[in-house]
C-alpha cells in the first residue's frame, strides 16, 4: 500500500509538472491566454490562440504610453473589486493593447487595453461596474509574433518593433492585416530582469482575415 501511494504520487507530481511546463516561461505564475505555435523562425513565430474571455477598455489618444497607462489603471481598478460584488480577480498575463493608428500625424489613434480573464472565471466573470470597461468573447486567433526583451513598452520602440515584424512579414511574403498591431506586456514595472515583450500582427488568410 504504501508503495501504491508513493508511486501514485510521484505519477501526480510528473502531471503537475508536465502541465506546468506547458505555460510559456514568460507568464510566470500568473494564468495567460493558451495557444498553439504553428511555425517560428528567428524574426518571428505564427501562434493560434484558443478562444477566451477578455475585459478591456478603449482609449482614444495622441501617446501609447499614456493610453496605455489609463487603460491598465481601469482594468486594475476592476479585478481590485470595481465589478458587482466587489469581488477580487487575480491578475493575468499579458497586458494586451491594440494598437490603431489615426490617418494622419494630427490625428488620434485607437487603443484598446485588455486583460485576459483568468481561467477559474472565463465562465461566470464578474460585471465591471464601470461602463468603460467591457467583457468580450474571442474567437480563435492567429497571429505573427515577435519578441524582445526589456523596458520595451514606450512609444518610439512600439512603433520600430511593430515596422520591423511588417517589414520582415511583407519581405516573407506573408498575408497580413494592415493598420493595426497589439503589444503584449508580461511584467511588472519592479521586475528588472528576465522581461518579455511582444508584437502581435493579425494573420490574413486567402479569404480574409482569420482573427481581430
Amino acid at each position: 500500500m504504501k508503495v501504491a501511494y508513493i508511486l501514485v504520487a510521484a505519477a501526480f507530481a510528473v502531471c503537475l509538472s508536465t502541465a506546468a511546463a506547458k505555460k510559456p516561461w514568460f507568464c510566470h505564475y500568473l494564468d495567460c491566454p493558451t495557444y498553439t505555435v504553428g511555425e517560428s523562425n528567428e524574426d518571428y513565430e505564427v501562434r493560434t490562440y484558443a478562444k477566451g474571455k477578455y475585459a478591456s477598455t478603449k482609449i482614444e489618444g495622441y501617446l501609447y504610453s499614456a493610453s496605455l497607462l489609463q487603460g491598465f489603471k481601469r482594468l486594475f481598478d476592476y479585478i481590485s473589486g470595481e465589478n458587482e460584488g466587489s469581488v477580487k480577480i487575480n491578475m493575468t498575463a499579458p497586458v494586451a493593447t491594440k494598437v490603431e493608428h489615426g490617418d494622419g500625424p494630427f490625428c488620434k489613434s485607437n487603443f484598446t487595453v485588455s486583460f485576459f480573464v483568468p481561467f477559474e472565471d472565463q465562465e461566470d466573470t464578474p460585471k465591471p461596474t464601470n461602463p468603460a470597461v467591457f467583457l468580450h468573447d474571442t474567437p480563435s486567433a492567429t497571429f505573427f509574433v515577435s519578441q524582445y526583451g526589456g523596458f520595451g513598452q514606450d512609444d518610439i520602440t512600439i512603433s520600430l518593433k511593430a515596422n520591423a515584424l511588417a517589414d520582415k512579414l511583407t519581405t516573407a511574403g506573408e498575408n497580413f492585416v494592415e493598420g493595426l498591431f497589439f503589444t503584449a506586456g508580461y511584467d511588472p514595472p519592479f521586475r528588472l530582469t528576465g522581461r518579455h515583450n511582444e508584437i502581435w500582427i493579425v494573420k490574413q488568410s486567402g479569404a480574409g482575415v482569420t482573427s481581430a
